[in-house]
C-alpha cells in the first residue's frame, strides 16, 4: 500500500517491553507487595537514572539488581533476594501472541514494521532467539547497541533513518507516555498502547491492514 493510501504512513514501530511482550514491570509489583515496601519501588528504580545507564549499554544487570537491593535495604530496611528480583525481570520477557500476528499482518500488506527499545544489552540474546519474528523487522533500535535512549530526539530520529523512511512516516506505539510524547516531538505519529486489540484497531483505522 503506497503511504498516501495510508494517511502518509510507510512503517509501524513497535516498543518492546510492554508493547510486544507483557508488562515489563508487573512481576516487581507483586514481589514488593511481597516485601511490604510500594508496589512501585522496583518499577521507580527501572525508570531511574541507574537503568537509564543500563539501557545505554554503560552498566551491567548485575550493577542494577546490587544496586536495587542495596538500595532497598537503605532506604527501607528490607531485605531483597537478589536472585528473586533477577526473576521478576525476567518474568517479563513474554511476548504477546497476538502482536506477533498483528506483525505478519502488517508485512504481509508490505508495510515495514520496526521496533524501537529501551533495553539492557543482556536481553538481546532473548529477543534474537525466535520469541520474535526478527527477520520480518526491517530495523530494530536498541538504546543499549546505540546509546541513546527514549525519549531522546536523537533515537528517534535514528530510527527514521534505519527504517528507511521519513519521521512522519513512522507509526509508534508505546506504552509510556513520556515516549510517545517524544516520538510526537520528533515528528513522528505517536500512539500510546493499551492493548493489543486496540493498537490493531489503530492500524486498521489508518488503513495499514
Amino acid at each position: 500500500m503506497p503511504p498516501a493510501e495510508a494517511g502518509g504512513i510507510s512503517a509501524v514501530v513497535f516498543d518492546m517491553g510492554g508493547v510486544l511482550t507483557v508488562d515489563p514491570f508487573e512481576a516487581c509489583r507483586v514481589y514488593a507487595r511481597e516485601l511490604g515496601i510500594p508496589s512501585d519501588t522496583f518499577v521507580h528504580q527501572l525508570r531511574g537514572p541507574v537503568f537509564a545507564e543500563v539501557e545505554c549499554g554503560l552498566r551491567t544487570i548485575r550493577d542494577f539488581l546490587k544496586f536495587a537491593c542495596r538500595d532497598v535495604s537503605e532506604r527501607l530496611g528490607v531485605a531483597v533476594d537478589i536472585r528473586h528480583l533477577a526473576d521478576c525481570l525476567a518474568a517479563g520477557q513474554r511476548v504477546r501472541p497476538e502482536m506477533v500476528t498483528l506483525i505478519g499482518d502488517l508485512t504481509a500488506r508490505g508495510i515495514k514494521v520496526g521496533v524501537l527499545t529501551n533495553n539492557a544489552k543482556e536481553a538481546a540474546s532473548w529477543w534474537r532467539s525466535g520469541v520474535l519474528p526478527v527477520e520480518s523487522f526491517t530495523a530494530v533500535v536498541d538504546s543499549s547497541q546505540v546509546g541513546l535512549r527514549k525519549p531522546d530526539p536523537a533515537i528517534y530520529a535514528l530510527t527514521a533513518e534505519r527504517m528507511g523512511s521519513r519521521a512522519e512516516e513512522l507509526l509508534y506505539f508505546d506504552d509510556l507516555d513520556e515516549n510517545v510524547n517524544g516520538a510526537v516531538s520528533a515528528g513522528l505519529a505517536g500512539e500510546l498502547f493499551t492493548d493489543a486489540a486496540s493498537c490493531r484497531a489503530v492500524c486498521a483505522q489508518r488503513g495499514l491492514i
